[in-house]
């Protein structure tokens, strides 16, 4: 991915920058991905929610978990600043029997699966962040679902390459399917494209 340019994360809505489609304006909103997170899910079935740990990245950033009481206590450094604070874990019935845990956002208290770690642990919402899936023009999107349709089929991205045959593993039904969805998503890449 190319990278952005410096103001690509301003807050200014005048401010107007070039991305790889040409000038636009208004705010770029930062997206989920360019976080640190914290997935409860993950964090249960390492058993960390009852535990304790220190979790690190690859760029060096590390939070200290202490779980237990209904929560998790974190503590962890951002600009030289040590910083703690308590998450609160909700559960709700989980569809197939047992537990589903969530975090509640410090800030909002939204119950939230996944918290981004910018000054402090919060939920995107607070953070006003974006998927990138969400800075895609239509026609990226299009692209990228005809892409992991091809995927699935066994084949490579490039979608001017042959559509893959079946592979052996895959029942013909999910392979028709498959086929299937590619057309219509081609079909949309095309329609778009002729606009």
């Amino acid at each position: 991915m190319p990278e952005q340019p410096d103001n690509a994360c301003s807050n200014n809505p005048s401010e107007k920058f070039q991305n790889d489609f040409g000038p636009t304006s208004g705010p770029v909103r930062r997206t989920c991905e360019e976080f640190h997170q914290l997935r409860v899910n993950a964090l249960k079935r390492e058993g960390l929610l009852n535990g304790a740990a220190l979790l690190s990245w690859q760029d060096g950033f590390q939070v200290e978990i202490h779980g237990g009481d209904g929560g998790l206590l974190l503590s962890y450094e951002v600009d030289g600043e040590q910083i703690s604070g308590r998450v609160i874990i909700d559960h709700t019935p989980g569809t197939t029997g047992g537990q589903r845990a969530w975090f509640l956002c410090p800030k909002c208290l939204r119950r939230v699966g996944v918290l981004y770690a910018a000054d402090h642990f919060r939920c995107r919402h607070c953070h006003d962040l974006r998927y990138a899936s969400q800075r895609e023009t239509v026609t990226l999107r299009a692209i990228g679902k005809a892409q992991r349709i091809r995927q699935k089929l066994g084949g490579s991205a490039d979608l001017t390459l042959p559509r893959p045959s079946r592979p052996k593993f895959m029942q013909r039904r999910t392979y028709k399917r498959l086929v299937q969805e590619e057309i219509n998503a081609a079909n949309e890449l095309a329609a778009l494209v002729s606009r």
